[in-house]
């Protein structure tokens, strides 16, 4: 016991024991010290390294408005000043200074392992946190891929399983947007201008990969409002206004002339060639008449009747300079072949057998139809009454054609200037002047021209269609790039199911009238002015195999510019100027990358007088096109089922929609900027603001 007292009472007993109850206590002191000062030094360093990566991907996104691209400038950034980039997150979000203004937040979370801290505490790391956000400046300054213009009509309205997939641009409405549960927007910035904030009971409007949703309640303007591209494709409409169709030929004056009769009786027949001053010899082995007018320049005939069974070789071996002036009717048979000249007929000619024309001249007075099979050389041909084909093959090499207005209707429809009902073929290249127009009837085959320099000129038949097509037809009209012009006064009128329709590349397509299809039609490059309507199906129809491929309908560097002066009264496609309607999955329309119109797909009217819109009605899937589709006074309809697909991956590719009001329902619609607004530009300035 006393020892025990004096234990206590020892002072330098006491002082061992306060060091001992000390010592982990400072030891822990020391290690806070040092490990979390370490810490601070580590967290200095993280919040320089996120400064620095949310600048990088706040210029990599406001040069390519890309978050793939942006997210690996930031992490790129991060690994270069030694943080994983595991530990690195870069995410684009609304700024926290400035209303409607996006910015790049870029996180950085490290651990620290902790070792002498341990002491007081049992946690094995330290967790350090730094965050960066980079203001974009001001964002585009294009108001993006999708607008609905119209401040007083219903915006952007999605149903139906619709979703929108925009992920570098903006969707803005000047009034309200719509998102019901099951539709869904995704874009980098969402735009709208009415008194409610966008509809999405469902959170359907996202940001790009999911990211939160930017949306601003801002105006936004007309992008296309004084382009000077599109002002210059509109003013074409008074050149298209103005056009008139050709003149048809005059029909030849012929001087009266004897007739000759190629009969079975010779000596009568001898007797009438030589009172032309010419020479017939007959074979009877072949039964064929030789007509040989020598160098003879000019002759002059009546009637020329050739018998039954009976061959006729007409001055074969005449002079291509010898005129032929024919004042009576003839009908060919058997085997029949003229030689090069010049033919005026003053009456019909009608064609049977097998009959062979040499090239050279050719004026028609009246109506000329051909069956069996008929060739014609190159030269010039003037039919004064229009041309009709019946059964079998008719083929005319190159040349000039003019062709006036038949007499007669065609398959009883109308009177026109061409009236195919089998095949028929024209060289090429060529030059068509043909006023009151064409019917290619059901079945038949039709080809114009070949090579890049023919030109057309056509005007429209007795029912007002220029260009007429029956169901299962195949017409082809090659190109007119080197120095020729597509020139139509009157509809389009494709309306035969199961048609094939090629029409020639060429700068300028103007067409007084509207382009009407139900059959396959593949658009040769160039601007289309139609003044008028474009409708697709609206009284059924569909793809067909034309060109070599099963298609509905092509055009690769095709602008359409529709004035809407009349709009279609037929079916789905009813009241509206541009249509897309029932079996017309998959058309393709591409705008030029390059030229006057570069990235313009279709202008719809610009005249506030003319309100009506575009339609992608039932059946109108998987529409691929590629450029700026504007109509800026009309609405765009997307409904039962259809779709129309830009491209988000191929930046050749866009799809720009601006309307009056946008409706999609059942459908789907990849987006992205095609034109920019006049003067527009992307600020490139970034900074610092969190």
């Amino acid at each position: 016991m006393q020892i025990f007292h004096r234990f206590v009472r020892d002072r330098g007993g006491n002082v061992l024991i306060m060091s001992a109850l000390l010592l982990p206590l400072l030891v822990g002191m020391a290690a806070l010290v040092t490990e979390y000062g370490g810490a601070l030094v580590e967290r200095a360093s993280n919040q320089r390294t996120a400064d620095l990566a949310a600048f990088a991907g706040a210029l990599a996104y406001n040069k390519t408005q890309s978050t793939d691209r942006m997210t690996a400038a930031a992490i790129n950034v991060a690994t270069l000043n030694g943080v994983p980039a595991a530990d690195v997150s870069a995410t684009l979000v609304t700024s926290p200074k400035t209303t409607g203004v996006n910015a790049v937040s870029v996180s950085i979370r490290t651990q620290k392992q902790l070792l002498l801290a341990r002491v007081l505490d049992n946690r094995q790391q330290l967790q350090i946190y730094a965050n960066s956000v980079a203001e974009l400046g001001a964002q585009p300054s294009t108001p993006g891929c999708m607008l609905a213009l119209d401040g007083t009509q219903t915006g952007i309205t999605l149903s139906g399983g619709t979703a929108v997939n925009a992920p570098k641009c903006t969707v803005s409405s000047n009034n309200t947007i719509t998102v019901p549960c099951g539709t869904g927007i995704s874009a980098i910035g969402v735009n709208y201008n009415s008194a409610t904030a966008p509809s999405q009971p469902c959170n359907g409007i996202t940001g790009p990969n999911g990211t939160a949703a930017v949306i601003t309640k801002k105006s936004t303007p007309d992008p296309l409002a004084g382009n000077s591209a599109v002002a210059a494709a509109v003013a074409r409409f008074a050149t298209v206004a103005a056009l008139s169709p050709t003149a048809a030929p005059a029909a030849p004056t012929t001087p009266s002339g004897n007739n000759i009769d190629f009969g079975w009786t010779q000596g009568s027949t001898q007797g009438q060639a030589n009172a032309l001053g010419c020479a017939a010899s007959w074979a009877s082995s072949s039964s064929t008449w030789t007509l040989n007018c020598g160098s003879k320049t000019t002759v002059n005939l009546g009637t020329i009747t050739i018998g039954g069974g009976i061959n006729l070789n007409f001055a074969t071996t005449g002079a291509a300079t010898t005129v032929y002036n024919i004042s009576g009717d003839l009908t060919t048979s058997a085997t029949t072949k003229f030689g090069p000249g010049t033919y005026n007929f003053a009456g019909k000619l009608t064609t049977a057998g097998t009959t062979t024309f040499g090239a050279g001249t050719y004026d028609f007075g009246k109506q000329v139809t051909t069956t069996g099979t008929t060739t014609f050389g190159a030269g010039t041909f003037n039919f004064s009454k229009g041309l009709t084909t019946g059964y079998g093959t008719t083929a005319f090499g190159a040349g000039t054609f003019k062709i006036g207005i038949s007499d007669n209707t065609c398959g009883g429809i109308a009177r026109v200037s061409l009236c195919n009902t089998s095949t028929l073929t024209f060289g090429g290249p060529s030059t068509f002047e043909l006023p009151g127009g064409i019917n290619n009837a059901g079945g038949a085959t039709l080809t114009f021209g070949s090579g890049t320099s023919n030109s057309y000129k056509i005007g429209p038949g007795g029912n007002g269609d220029a260009i007429t097509l029956g169901g299962g037809s195949i017409t082809i009209m090659a190109d007119a790039t080197s120095s020729g012009v597509f020139q139509v006064v009157g509809d389009v009128n494709g309306g035969g199911g199961g048609s094939c329709f090629v029409v020639p590349a060429t700068a300028q397509h103007d067409i007084e009238g509207n382009f009407i299809a139900s059959g396959a039609v593949l658009l040769g490059a160039g601007v289309y002015t139609v003044d008028g309507y474009f409708a697709l199906g609206g009284s059924g129809g569909g793809s067909a195999s034309c060109g070599g491929s099963w298609i509905s309908v092509s055009g690769n560097n095709v602008t359409l510019v529709l004035s809407g002066k009349t709009k279609s009264n037929s079916g789905s496609c009813n009241g509206y100027v541009f249509c897309v309607a029932a079996g017309y999955s998959n058309i393709v329309l591409s705008a030029p990358q390059t030229g006057a119109t570069a990235k313009l797909a279709v202008i719809g009217p610009t005249s506030t007088s003319v309100t009506a819109g575009a339609t992608f009605a039932e059946g109108g899937s998987n529409a691929q096109i590629s450029g700026a589709f504007y109509f800026p006074y009309g609405p765009i309809i997307m409904n039962g089922g259809s779709s129309i697909l830009g491209s988000n991956t191929d930046t050749t590719k866009c799809l720009q929609l601006i309307g009056s009001l946008i409706t999609l329902s059942g459908g789907t619609a990849a987006t992205s900027e095609c034109v920019a607004a006049t003067g527009a530009t992307t600020s490139s300035k970034v900074s610092l603001v969190q």
